[in-house]
């Protein structure tokens, strides 16, 4: 695991240019569709004899804009979708410039080159310039096909409490959402280094899968993790850190590293599939979280909190 100065998401301006490029390819790929005639009749060309080809080129720039779409999720992983992007954007100039020297196409046609492509070379070698960065910093095995997720909210109660209700034997059972049909198969009831999870359902109601994950780091009240012993992941590695807010209040942040199954295929195929979900996922567990404990009640368990003087204790008391 990287140390948290170099746990870094993409940075957020290069998924603004992404999702832009992404939106600009799909609206122009839409209207190249509807319209095939539409360009020529502006640029003064004669219209083609047979307009489904150049239908064919609007699906074609569609089928980019998706890509944009995927690679804005983590521009970092899907680096080559923009290396591909942008190599279009380079070699379209200059097959223009060859037709306008030809004398093929008018000046007037040239200001879809402006829009298409010119605009966006700086962002893209932008983006292929930090994804490189990060790529030669990280250098674990596996590092290229891995991804990190990141989740971060606040509980109005102290840490001791956060980590008390995740320590309590029914704490996981109320975090798994409805939608996914998963149940607690065994525990150990506990977060203590060595202690076993396994999950167990089917995905789609068809498969069965089994999830069994050990936990490998534990300092309360701040920090436990657990990594997958075999599941459905090539790699997941799960961060729970519980921090003080400085103002009597918790921190809660989850810092997931995976890998999805199946390489690059599953790679290319599934990431941004697995990105939903675990967005999905996470969002209901914290919410679910702070409404359990700023409610002071979960599992049929009340919670007390008294100070003894610099020392916080938490006490959990059987409702009747």
């Amino acid at each position: 695991m990287n140390s948290d100065s170099e746990r870094t998401e993409s940075p957020a301006w290069a998924s603004r240019w992404l999702a832009a490029a992404g939106i600009y390819n799909l609206l122009w790929g839409a209207t190249t569709i509807a319209f095939p005639h539409f360009l020529f009749d502006v640029s003064g060309i004669d219209r083609l004899n047979y307009p489904e080809i150049w239908q064919c080129v609007g699906m074609i720039v569609g089928v980019y804009g998706i890509g944009y779409l995927i690679a804005a999720g983590d521009s970092r992983t899907h680096w080559p979708i923009v290396l591909v992007g942008l190599l279009g954007k380079v070699f379209g100039p200059i097959g223009f410039v060859v037709a306008l020297l030809r004398g093929t196409f008018p000046p007037l046609f040239g200001l879809t080159i402006l829009t298409n492509d010119l605009i966006w070379w700086i962002p893209f070698a932008m983006i292929l310039w930090d994804a490189a960065k990060h790529r030669k910093n990280d250098q674990r095995p596996g590092a290229l096909l891995r991804r990190e997720f990141f989740k971060e909210s606040s509980i109005k109660t102290p840490p001791e409490v956060v980590f008390g209700f995740h320590e309590s034997p029914d704490a996981l059972r109320h975090l798994i959402p409805p939608w996914e049909k998963m149940e607690v198969v065994e525990s150990s009831e506990s977060l203590q280094i060595g202690s076993r999870v396994v999950l167990g359902g089917r995905i789609l109601g068809l498969v069965p899968i089994r999830w069994v994950a050990v936990h490998t780091e534990y300092q309360p009240p701040h920090l436990f993790a657990d990594r997958q012993e075999s599941g459905p992941f090539a790699w997941w590695y799960h961060r729970h850190r519980i921090l003080d807010d400085g103002r009597g209040g918790t921190i809660l942040r989850d810092e997931v590293e995976y890998q999805t199954p199946l390489g690059l295929i599953g790679h290319w195929l599934g990431g941004w599939v697995v990105r939903r979900k675990l967005e999905a996922m996470f969002a209901y567990r914290h919410e679910t979280t702070r409404r359990l404990i700023e409610s002071k009640v979960w599992a049929g368990v009340d919670v007390r909190i008294t100070t003894q003087g610099r020392a916080t204790e938490v006490v959990l008391e059987g409702r009747s």
